[in-house]
């Protein structure tokens, strides 16, 4: 073998054991890459049951109160923003003609009484045909429901509120001369208030009793001052925009709170029912087995991660809620989950 040829074979000797040394590093590095996964560290949510609304106060009811018969108004001892006790004064007319139509009345009554009383020994001996004691008792009659309803006209000079009203506008001034049915106030039922939230359809959905919650209303971020409020009604129409229901709930007036229609608050709802039960993210579900939910547990000492079957209730807001096959303080993969085996080392993701 010549020279030449020696130093060509050498040469491709030499690239070939180059080739097959940088084949075995990149072959070693392959080996040692390790799978980057995201974990998720597991553990008990005491919030988990828990949702907060922003609600907004309301009265009961709004109401134009009028008088139910004419005249000059002479009493309007309210102020706008005040409220009412019930069966106290709102407002009053001038009396004089109706105590004169009672006065009057009872002297027909009287008239008539006298005149039926004077024809029942005339009845009796055939003096009197029975057409004619009819009439007389008819008068008698008219005369009692005259007088009635002269002393109900009376009593309807004084309007009085009819539940604790807060005094939100006078439709009229003192003074002023009104017919029958002319709004005078206008006024608001607060002997309790009324606190509507809107809640979402998924949520509405979940609810099986409604004497599973809890619902109370915060003022402060101080947890002492939260307040229960009681059901009363919900809609059953959902809102087209916001895709939500509102609910109301009843609160009583608060001694130092100045809570009026209008105003928002925080209303924080508990499902006494369910219990305090882990949450893991749903990318974490492994659901690659149909009959039975997975995850991959992460082993910080070996750096293996493991397939752990759980038990799951149900989803809300991109979380699963797990009943069984986990514990607070376990780490699961929440990533990348389907690339996973038994006993693989994988490398936890920090940062990007």
């Amino acid at each position: 073998m010549n020279r030449p040829s020696f130093t060509l074979i050498s040469s491709v000797l030499s690239l070939l054991i180059f080739l097959s040394a940088c084949s075995d590093s990149v072959s070693q590095e392959s080996a040692t890459t390790l799978t980057t996964v995201k974990l998720y560290t597991v553990s008990g949510d005491e919030h988990a049951n828990s949702r907060s609304f922003i609600g907004r106060i309301d009265a009961v009811s709004t109401v134009d109160l009028a008088f139910q018969v004419g005249g000059r108004v002479t009493a309007l001892p309210v102020q706008q923003g005040e409220i009412i006790p019930a069966g106290e004064l709102l407002a009053a007319l001038d009396n004089t003609d109706y105590q004169l139509a009672v006065q009057q009345a009872e002297v027909q009554l009287a008239q008539a009484q006298r005149d039926l009383e004077r024809a029942k020994p005339l009845r009796k001996q055939g003096i009197l045909t029975p057409s004619a004691f009819d009439q007389l008792q008819t008068n008698f009659d008219i005369a009692q429901v005259a007088l009635q309803n002269a002393e109900r006209n009376s009593q309807y000079t004084q309007l009085n509120a009819p539940f604790d009203a807060l005094v939100t506008r006078r439709l009229i001034e003192r003074y002023s001369t009104v017919t029958a049915g002319t709004p005078i106030l206008r006024v608001q039922n607060v002997s309790e208030l009324r606190v509507h939230i809107n809640v979402p359809e998924q949520m509405m959905r979940q609810v099986q009793d409604k004497a599973d919650y809890a619902v109370y209303v915060k003022l402060s971020d101080d947890n002492a001052s939260l307040h229960p409020l009681t059901y009363r009604e919900h809609a059953t129409e959902v809102d087209v925009v916001t895709q939500t229901y509102q609910v109301s709930f009843a609160m009583p007036r608060l001694a130092g709170e100045n809570l009026l229609p209008g105003m928002t608050v925080t209303v924080v709802t508990e499902n006494n029912a369910a219990q305090n039960n882990m949450l893991i993210p749903v990318s974490a579900l492994d659901t690659s087995t149909p009959e039975q939910f997975h995850v991959w547990i992460y082993q910080a000492e070996t750096q293996q991660v493991s397939r752990q079957p759980i038990q799951v209730s149900r989803i809300h807001q991109q979380q699963v809620e797990v009943l069984s096959g986990l514990k607070a303080g376990d780490q699961v993969v929440s990533a990348g989950i389907y690339h996973l085996q038994d006993g693989q080392v994988v490398r936890p993701f920090e940062k990007y």
